[in-house]
């Protein structure tokens, strides 16, 4: 191999194995289990435990696929995976590669550097190959690009499929637009799997934060941990850990402020250096978010002057939205792995009356029967019944908690927010939903979404709600759509309204929309989406006289009583 490659003048440095960091493990990674199991089952076990597979004859998935916004782990799960592969006396070799290393400028050298990347992975197996951007390297096939592109599609099609048997080669990708990759990439032999990688919710943001301040001197306390997971909506993982990096230098500069000024080294004590509230505070007004270059995050909590107006409002839409969206109760509802027991104790212990003198154990997995004294056939035949019976719903009870997809939902739910003109109510109110439903993704389908892609406004829309449909449950959220329907063309009016009817009746796929405009006086086409005999429609009231008091009370009486700040003259 390095003889093939001096002769043109290439590097082997790109097709030899890569030495990552061994502290990236699963541990160190936050708000991800499900996909850490995941691969764990699909990865490590047949590459671990080859000789299971062979004796069971069949075949483990060899390529998988992280898709989702940037920074949110994607290559950290990667190389956290070959590290916990090579743990122990087997050892994995792990390769990285991009479209850098592996395109060039001679003809036929791009697809020569793939095979020679699969052939010292085959030769020093068992290993992983990770593409990252892979949508750089293999992207759809047109009759408008280049011919070098499709070659090397092609070329990296054959190999991860081909006649040749990959043997215990791993292929992964990664890329944040899914949408760009060639649709043969994604295909049962090649990319079998696909783990997309949201932006972590408040609990996720909450284990991160506990990951990156661990292993300081000083740690911050919990409570400032959780209020930071609340404000840091729309951040990912490499946010939040570029967030305590840049407060960590807040504090640092706070403690010793000469610590720029000065040439020299300066004898400091870096155990006195404590991170506080105020440090996190100067750190978020500078890291912007990297979902929020491109755009804000639709979902935002309610701001503070105005949360004596709507709190209550909002209390009010979150009941109504969970009786046309029961999915939305999965999202609300907090501690469910705790309360589940105690509620299957109460139901066991309900049924003792029926069940006779015998009794049940709640605290096992299964009722359990205990020694009863001898009867005749027919009362240990119902006795046994009865436990079947019990058994037997338990156990549907715990599948429905364990597999909440499965749940039954309402019928195309949909849910429209109206307010009065001029109110500005809505946007707030709307933005606060999407917060406290967070752990759904959530799609803007808004129009600057539509002009600023590079796409046409009805491909744009279609890959929108059918990525909603395959990340179900979700949201469409559709600001103002009054002037969103008066704005667009026949065209998208018609595809709009035909992918939303091809989106099948229980999919847990939410259509949020907002309207300054009443339902009876909105055009036919929207007004037959909102049914306001399933309660779909909620007319935002006025503050009412309570909630003005208590939003005049705190901005009067409290803030502007507050002295104002000393100025010291320096």
């Amino acid at each position: 191999v390095h003889r093939n490659h001096m002769e043109i003048g290439a590097s082997l440095a790109g097709v030899e194995q890569m030495q990552i960091d061994g502290s990236a493990q699963f541990d160190g990674v936050g708000g991800l289990s499900d996909h850490i199991s995941a691969l764990k089952e699909m990865v490590i076990l047949p590459l671990l435990y080859p000789d299971i597979f062979e004796i069971l004859k069949f075949k483990p998935p060899r390529g998988c696929l992280f898709y989702g916004p940037p920074g949110t782990g994607k290559t950290l799960v990667a190389r956290a995976l070959a590290n916990e592969c090579s743990r122990g006396d087997r050892k994995v070799t792990f390769f990285m590669r991009s479209a850098a290393d592996c395109m060039s400028k001679w003809v036929g050298e791009s697809e020569r550097q793939l095979r020679l990347v699969f052939e010292q992975a085959y030769q020093m197996r068992p290993s992983i190959i990770f593409f990252d951007e892979i949508d750089a390297l293999a992207p759809v096939r047109s009759s408008k690009q280049d011919q070098v592109h499709s070659s090397v599609v092609g070329t990296l099609l054959t190999l991860m499929d081909g006649l040749a048997s990959r043997g215990e080669i791993v292929v992964i990708g990664a890329t944040n637009r899914l949408d760009s990759i060639d649709p043969a990439l994604r295909r049962p032999g090649r990319f079998e799997r696909e783990f997309r990688f949201n932006l972590p919710n408040k609990e996720a943001r909450l284990e991160i934060f506990k990951i990156h301040t661990r292993d300081w001197t000083l740690k911050p306390s919990d409570n400032l941990l959780e209020d930071l997971a609340e404000k840091c909506v729309g951040f990912g993982g490499a946010d939040i850990k570029a967030l305590c990096v840049e407060a960590g230098l807040c504090a640092l500069r706070r403690r010793y402020p000469q610590i720029h000024e000065s040439d020299k080294r300066l004898k400091i004590d870096a155990r006195s250096i404590k991170v506080t509230a105020k440090d996190f505070a100067m750190a978020m007004q500078k890291i912007v978010p990297a979902s929020q270059r491109a755009g804000a995050s639709p979902g935002r909590a309610l701001p503070p002057i105005s949360k004596p107006l709507l709190e209550n409002t909002l209390e009010r839409i979150l009941q109504a939205l969970q009786r046309a969206f029961p999915h939305a109760k999965l999202a609300l509802k907090k501690n469910q792995g705790i309360t589940i027991i105690p509620t299957f104790n109460k139901f066991l212990l309900s049924l003792n009356p029926i069940l006779g003198n015998d009794r049940i154990d709640g605290d096992d997995d299964s009722p359990s029967v205990s020694e009863k004294k001898p009867d005749s056939k027919k009362a240990e035949f119902r006795t046994f019944s009865r436990y079947m019976f019990v058994l037997l719903l338990v156990t549907f009870l715990r599948w429905l908690h364990l597999n909440p997809s499965y749940q039954p939902t309402s019928c195309r739910p949909r849910f429209l927010l109206v307010e009065e003109p001029g109110c500005g109510q809505a946007f707030d109110l709307a933005s606060a939903v999407l917060h406290a439903l967070e752990k759904f993704p959530a799609y803007t389908l808004d129009l600057p979404t539509l002009f600023v892609s590079t796409t046409s406004q009805e491909e744009t829309c279609s890959q929108l709600m059918r990525e909603a449909q395959r990340t179900a449950p979700s949201i469409i959220y559709i600001p103002q759509i009054p002037s969103w329907w008066e704005a667009i063309g026949h065209t998208l009016k018609a595809a709009f309204t035909g992918l939303l009817n091809n989106i099948p009746y229980f999919a847990p796929v939410l259509l949020l929309a907002t309207s300054d405009v009443p339902h009876e006086d909105l055009p036919e086409e929207i007004k037959a989406l909102f049914n306001t005999n399933r309660e779909e429609v909620f007319s935002i009231p006025r503050p009412t006289c309570a909630e003005r008091r208590g939003f005049f009370e705190d901005l009067i009486m409290k803030q502007s009583a507050e002295p104002p700040a000393s100025k010291t003259n320096s």
